[in-house]
């Protein structure tokens, strides 16, 4: 009787062991899954699926082709040339062009590059996702950041808008897709990482994404997306000696974008503000300081008391950085207030420049 006893609480603490074990077991394989499965929907940043395919299935259908013609001045002809123009008159020619669109609204508002269209735009036609072609209304250009709105009426058709994530959670060696339709071949997809944030290039509101996903002649306007399918940039400009892809393409940022959409629908422009000063770029480059080098006289900041030499150490109550002041200054509105810190004769000053309007 008690052998059989003692057999029984043996099972029974093998059992309550192996019971033990195996909830230990669960959790661990419960965590592991949490870390190295993809968990899609709810945009874990860090995992890589063995596909793209969800990503690109989502907003593929909000990027477009257009295709423009443009008015283009060839300058005066010379009449030695051409017996038909003796008076040297100036010949006009017509131009097409072929670029992308980025659909962000499903009232049919779309996105696209200025240069995409053109100055002198006579006719632009949008092709959808299902081949359908579309006479599309220019709402407003921009050729400051190389954007512009356009209007599609999509009638009673129902069509996806893009989903738009915030460009500056976006960090360096994130995964992105091109969208886009290179050389009129047709829609087509590139993958790339994020290369560098905050590129400078050819203009003072350059505030780009770099990426070496695969951008050729046709992709401009198209949408740089997140592994989630979420626009994070409008594919613009490729550095390149060949003319074709070599691994460094520019986009803008879906932050620049969002407020130049709000300013040509409201307004058919951009209305942005002057503070009036200029930084040092040799201390920037060689100390990183934010150093002021020139004041206008009867700028916002020179009213508002800034002088040359002083040294910016907070913007809006953040740490200066040039790219702080970047934003600062390409999304202020005429009347933003501005505040800075300053350093001046060993003393921090707070200045509020009221923002003028650019004539």
């Amino acid at each position: 009787m008690k052998d059989m006893q003692l057999n029984f609480f043996k099972q029974s603490y093998k059992v309550i062991i192996s019971f033990i074990v195996g909830i230990i077991f669960a959790i661990v394989l419960l965590k592991f899954s949490e870390v190295f499965i993809l968990k899609q929907d709810e945009g874990y940043k860090y995992n890589v699926p063995y596909s793209y395919n969800l990503a690109v299935s989502k907003a593929s259908p909000a990027v477009v082709n257009i295709f423009s013609e443009q008015l283009v001045d060839s300058g005066k002809i010379n009449p030695k040339k051409n017996r038909d123009s003796i008076f040297g008159k100036t010949q006009n020619y017509i131009k097409t062009s072929l670029g992308s669109g980025v659909l962000f609204s499903s009232d049919g508002y779309i996105l696209t590059n200025q240069h995409v269209i053109g100055d002198k735009n006579l006719k632009v036609i949008v092709e959808l996702s299902d081949g359908t072609r579309i006479n599309a209304k220019v709402i407003g250009i921009d050729k400051g950041t190389d954007l512009a709105v356009l209007k599609a009426d999509l009638g009673d058709n129902v069509y996806s808008s893009i989903e738009i994530e915030d460009s500056d959670k976006v960090e360096i060696g994130d995964i992105v897709l091109a969208i886009g339709n290179p050389y009129g071949l047709g829609q087509s997809v590139s993958m790339g990482i994020i290369s560098a944030t905050g590129r400078e290039y050819e203009n003072p509101y350059s505030n780009y994404l770099q990426t070496d996903a695969s951008i050729n002649k046709g992709n401009s306007g198209g949408a740089l997306i997140d592994i989630n399918g979420r626009l994070i940039g409008i594919n613009t400009i490729i550095r390149s000696s060949s003319g074709g892809s070599e691994g460094i393409g520019l986009a803008i940022p879906s932050s620049v974008a969002l407020n130049v959409i709000s300013d040509l629908i409201q307004y058919g422009e951009v209305r942005r503000g002057w503070l009036g000063f200029s930084i040092d770029q040799f201390n920037l480059l060689q100390d990183g300081q934010l150093v002021v080098s020139e004041v206008i006289s009867e700028s916002p900041a020179n009213k508002s008391g800034l002088l040359k030499r002083d040294l910016i150490l907070s913007i809006n109550e953040q740490v200066a950085s040039y790219e702080n002041l970047f934003k600062t200054f390409a999304r202020s509105k005429p009347g933003d207030k501005v505040l800075l810190e300053v350093l001046r004769n060993e003393k921090t000053i707070s200045i509020q420049i009221i923002s003028g309007e650019i004539n």
